[in-house]
């Protein structure tokens, strides 16, 4: 997910926007349910933004040896972390589906087209950096985005999928880009001499992650405006789905 934070970003947003006022009407066991979806969304969203910043500091250690040297021994040392945190969202899929269908169905709907498109995106994204041995020297890989699933435009997804859902459809696909992922995503291979490619990865993470960190904040500030301490951290038998 390293080089997918800036879509992350953006659905967090997307998530905040439109849970905005709708938590106060919502009774008790339901609001605690929501409650726990959005606290753990939280959990990934700081666990990306922490190995990103570490992915971020490591480079120091080895800049002096050039920007594509330090590029390629960051992303090796950290790709584990970055595969543990997106699988982290991976297994938030059910949970979170069924936190927010109790907000809002169509935002639900909306959000879960990340895990039911044509594949499944974030299993896709746990894959994002591998070596390629069949060169020599190897060469590390990276997924890298080109911006079509980053200007989807969730509103208009948001407002058919609420009509469909009002005229009594059960379950409503939302088209976009969002269902063509692997076109959206493209192997970049960096080599230790990738001077260009590893500065516009870095500067590509730097912004992406800009966008994570605000996002993060709005998400945060939501939670502490919206629930107790009791609601966020004691949440017994509070399962979105049982």
């Amino acid at each position: 997910m390293l080089t997918a934070e800036s879509l992350v970003s953006k659905v967090v947003v997307f998530v905040v926007e439109k849970t905005v006022g709708k938590l106060v009407a919502l009774p008790f066991d339901k609001k605690r349910k929501a409650c726990r979806a959005l606290t753990k969304l939280y959990c990934c969203v700081q666990c990306l933004d922490d190995i990103t910043e570490d992915f971020l500091r490591s480079l120091d250690d080895f800049r002096e040896s050039g920007n594509a040297f330090a590029v390629v021994n960051s992303l090796n040392n950290h790709s584990y972390e970055i595969e543990l945190a997106t699988n982290m969202f991976v297994d938030l899929g059910h949970e979170l589906y069924g936190g927010l269908e109790i907000i809002d169905p169509a935002l639900a709907q909306c959000c879960h087209a990340l895990y039911i498109s044509k594949g499944d995106f974030l299993s896709f994204m746990s894959n994002s950096i591998h070596w390629d041995r069949s060169t020599s020297p190897a060469k590390i890989v990276v997924k890298v985005p080109q911006g079509s699933m980053e200007s989807v435009d969730m509103e208009s997804m948001y407002q058919q999928t609420a009509d469909a859902l009002r005229s009594g459809e059960k379950h409503y696909w939302p088209s976009s880009a969002f269902d063509d992922f692997r076109e959206d995503f493209q192997d970049i291979s960096i080599g230790w001499e990738s001077e260009e490619a590893a500065a516009q990865l870095h500067e590509m993470v730097l912004r992406q992650n800009a966008a994570l960190k605000e996002a993060k904040e709005r998400l945060r500030n939501l939670i502490k405006d919206s629930f107790s301490i009791e609601e966020v951290l004691f949440q017994t038998d509070s399962h979105p789905y049982r």
